[in-house]
């Protein structure tokens, strides 16, 4: 899956796509799609089908879908109806796998009135609608909870909302140290836009390389859920192969915690340049291009 603030740029957005097409993307999570008032360069795609939204309101956040996903995906407009778009949840169920909430979030300012529609959504609903759950968009708040360079200047009126939330539902924060937005003249590391899955998941997460820039401001997350099977207990009974258990810099002590999360560094490193390797696999793909992918991920 990806993530991406595309800064209000349809060009962007076409960039995006395309990017997601050549790493096999199912969904691809988009904030600030196109300005409001401004032609939709994005109305359709080859590749991908749309979730937008509430007709009529501001395009804050959009979902695409790839046709060849074998996942389904559908809206809950009910659970965020109060949030003018700036929050999506979907359930994301793949057959024979227990269904996942994704959603997708854009929270800032509305000019208007001062607000934040995005905290409007029914949270609490959201976040027991089932067990295995992930938050993932571009938060705009500043916080030593997921970036450590946050400066004593810099306005942490939003993190609390933030913090909150992840603390309340024992998410975890699957950043790396990275900045993931690089603003112009930006004088501050940076790090607003968040993935935050419930613990009973594993990603594989990663910034996007240099090569898949698309002109944004925001850098592009890509990600993979690991281990999606179908046991009753909120974690999966299959293995993917990797020792992803010495990641976890919980109950370590600080020499492990170092160790841990070099693991979790270089794990998804490879994770990025596998992608960027490897062609997507669909139905019309042949044995010998899926053992090959399968020998590249058992070496890496």
């Amino acid at each position: 899956m990806i993530q991406h603030n595309c800064a209000k740029g349809g060009q962007m957005v076409e960039a995006a796509l395309d990017t997601a097409v050549h790493l096999g993307a199912d969904l691809v999570l988009f904030q600030e799609p196109r300005e409001a008032g401004k032609k939709d360069s994005t109305r359709s795609h080859d590749s991908f089908r749309w979730i937008k939204g509430e007709e009529g309101l501001a395009p804050k956040c959009w979902v695409a879908v790839s046709k060849t996903s074998k996942w389904q995906v559908t809206e809950v407009k009910d659970l965020a109806r109060r949030c003018d778009n700036y929050v999506q949840v979907l359930e994301v169920t793949r057959p024979g796998q227990r269904r996942m909430i994704v959603v997708n979030v854009y929270d800032q300012v509305r000019t208007s009135d001062r607000t934040r529609p995005a905290q409007n959504a029914l949270w609490e609903v959201i976040m027991h609608r089932e067990t295995r759950t992930i938050v993932a968009g571009d938060m705009n708040a500043h916080s030593r909870m997921w970036n450590a360079r946050v400066s004593n200047t810099v306005n942490r009126s939003n993190a609390t909302f933030w913090e909150g939330l992840i603390e309340n539902n024992d998410l975890t924060i699957w950043n790396t140290e990275d900045a993931t937005r690089l603003g112009k003249g930006a004088t501050n590391h940076s790090t607003i836009d968040l993935t935050l899955p419930t613990r009973n998941l594993e990603l594989n997460w990663a910034i996007a390389g240099e090569e898949e820039a698309t002109g944004s401001d925001h850098e592009m997350i890509v990600w993979e859920v690991l281990g999606c099977g179908t046991s009753n207990s909120g974690t999966s009974n299959k293995t993917t192969g990797w020792d992803i258990g010495s990641w976890d810099p919980r109950n370590k002590d600080e020499e492990g915690m170092e160790k841990a999360e070099k693991k979790k560094r270089a794990a998804r490193e490879t994770f990025i340049k596998l992608i960027g390797a490897l062609g997507p696999l669909d139905d019309e793909s042949t044995v010998e291009q899926a053992d090959e992918a399968a020998a590249a991920l058992r070496t890496a």
